[in-house]
């Protein structure tokens, strides 16, 4: 993003993950998603396997808070994991870490009660284990 000359603002829940990304060249701060304010507002905020992490009562906090820290028409981009239910893993990191599933109606309900438009989705398989991902580009009215 940075190298097609937009300005990134890093940010991760974990002090670990922001240490990492500090020891490689990348200027980061820690953030909750569910209490910290976002700042904005944004031309976009991506969040990679973010959401994943979030049950539905979450979800709706953190699409209000990312609603109200994008500029009018702003895109809202994110992935969550294909499925249903929620699960544990200790996968890649070795750290217990929840996951919670979705299917494409639910979440498209929920993006359009917080008023957002879908203009992207796509089901993919990526990532460990080659699972099953909504990749999705959600605009601001």
């Amino acid at each position: 993003m940075e190298k097609k000359g937009f300005i990134v603002d890093r940010t991760d829940a974990t002090k670990a993950f922001v240490d990492y990304m500090s020891e490689h060249g990348q200027t980061a701060q820690v953030l909750n998603a569910l209490t910290d304010g976002y700042g904005g507002p944004y031309d976009m905020i991506y969040a990679n396997a973010v959401l994943v992490h979030f049950t539905s009562r979450q979800i709706v906090k953190v699409l209000r808070r990312a609603h109200k820290s994008l500029k009018h028409d702003g895109l809202f981009s994110f992935s969550v994991k294909i499925g249903d239910g929620t699960s544990w893993s200790n996968a890649k990191l070795n750290l217990p870490r929840f996951f919670v599933y979705w299917r494409e109606q639910p979440l498209r309900d929920l993006l359009s009660e917080a008023h957002f438009d879908v203009v992207f989705w796509k089901e993919s398989k990526t990532g460990h284990n080659s699972e099953n991902w909504y990749h999705v580009i959600a605009r601001r009215l």
